[in-house]
């Protein structure tokens, strides 16, 4: 097209989007995977893996997660997208610090920001802890500007203003969650286990749906069933952080200060997400059309 000044322009660009899960976690992972295979918002440059130590698992969570990660892509028919592994341990110490973990995934946090044109940003998108994405920023701190990050985590009282730290994804990594809050030239977005919380997915109607889906509907239930075979209903807190990028119209946020604790700085904030439409929303995007 010409506008009227004469100059020829082109399609709009994409944004271009990490997106950093802990994919063997829980099984919202999988599902806020698919959805974002499943848009043409933005452009997905890669599915990092997170890791989720704790005390009561054996696992070594990073390469569980990458595992699942590289069986899904392929699932999805996008077997090019880059998966690299992330961090088996947490940023720093037990005690705290802020040293990076080096890995393949913040190596490629760290490239693709750097690539990015200017006036552009690259959104990093964390759905387990961002270890990868504090990794990155502490061995590169130039990049800090060049990113918008997305983070799942903590809980929120916002009548009172008041943080709790005390939520899974944030004490998977706390060293990790202070440094983005301390990290004042870096754009954070903050979806929490509150609000998220609103969104669930019930099994049976989930199942039925699935069945229609082929391969991936079978690996969606058979996860489902062999991580929490009792769960008649999974809190999707995930899929609310991927559908209000893509469907920002479904949420609202703002601006709040920082923890107390923390460096005194504004970040934003979802404190509403309309849960029936983006479950609506993900159903339509992820289903098969119905043949005519």
């Amino acid at each position: 097209s010409v506008p009227a000044g004469g100059q020829e322009t082109g399609p709009p660009v994409r944004p271009k989007l990490v997106l950093d899960c802990d994919t063997a976690n829980e099984i919202d992972d999988l599902y806020a995977i698919v959805r974002m295979l499943r848009q043409e918002r933005f452009e997905v440059l890669a599915l990092n893996s997170a890791q989720w130590f704790h005390y009561e698992t054996d696992l070594r969570s990073v390469y569980a997660s990458q595992r699942l990660n590289e069986e899904l892509v392929r699932l999805l028919g996008r077997a090019d997208l880059p998966t690299p592994v992330g961090s088996e341990q947490p940023m720093g110490h037990p005690w705290g610090g802020d040293q990076p973990k080096d890995s393949h995934a913040a190596r490629f946090i760290i490239d693709a920001a750097l690539r990015m044109p200017d006036g552009q940003k690259l959104y990093v998108v964390c759905t387990g802890a961002s270890t990868n994405l504090a990794s990155a920023i502490k061995m590169r701190p130039e990049i800090a500007p060049r990113i918008k990050a997305y983070v799942l985590g903590f809980w929120y009282d916002r009548d009172r203003g008041v943080w709790n730290k005390s939520e899974f994804n944030v004490r998977r990594d706390l060293n990790a969650a202070n440094f983005l809050l301390d990290c004042e030239r870096l754009e954070l977005h903050v979806m929490t286990a509150t609000v998220s919380g609103n969104l669930k997915f019930e099994r049976e109607d989930s199942f039925r749906r699935q069945a229609r889906m082929g391969k991936l509907g079978a690996y969606l239930t058979a996860r489902w069933l062999s991580r929490f075979p009792e769960a008649k209903l999974w809190t999707m807190w995930d899929v609310a952080l991927i559908e209000v990028l893509i469907r920002p119209e479904l949420a609202a946020e703002e601006q709040v200060q920082t923890p107390p604790e923390n460096r005194q700085r504004k970040v934003w904030m979802y404190h509403r997400i309309d849960a029936d439409r983006m479950r609506a929303d993900f159903w339509k995007a992820v289903m098969p059309a119905p043949a005519r």
